[in-house]
């Protein structure tokens, strides 16, 4: 099994085992729209319960900071999309001593199962995104 899918099975795992009973757990594929900056992740877990108002996320900064899934707060749920935000702080070296404060603002359109993340560093006039696909997993 390669690394990135023993990861990604390893963040499914984590975020499935502490949603709700009635959540509905993802896991996203996501592609950066940037060649040139990093800061978005190349798998997204997140797992939505429709009753409560918070979204648990999960991917390679909050792992790496956090080692265990966040909530996100819901910024939009309807019928069509869901969209919530998060903050983590981000290393930027190897060596984690530097890190920036990123807000993420993820959008997913349930028709599709489309995502688009977006990422603020605080204090840095750029910001990152990515587009992918989801796949429902529960």
């Amino acid at each position: 099994m390669s690394t990135k899918k023993s990861f990604a099975a390893i963040l499914i795992g984590a975020i499935t085992f502490s949603s709700a009973a009635f959540a509905t757990t993802y896991k996203c594929n996501v592609r950066t729209n940037s060649k040139y900056y990093g800061g978005i992740p190349s798998t997204l877990v997140f797992s939505v319960d429709e009753s409560e108002p918070k979204v648990m996320v999960y991917d390679v900064f909050i792992k790496r900071a956090y080692d265990r899934p966040i909530e996100a707060d819901i910024v939009v749920i309807n019928p069509k999309r869901y969209t919530f935000k998060w903050t983590v702080d981000v290393p930027t070296t190897e060596d984690d001593r530097t890190e920036i404060r990123t807000i993420y603002r993820a959008t997913y359109l349930k028709r599709t199962h489309k995502v688009s993340v977006r990422g603020f560093p605080k204090g840095y006039d750029v910001d990152v995104g990515g587009t992918g696909t989801c796949i429902p997993l529960k």
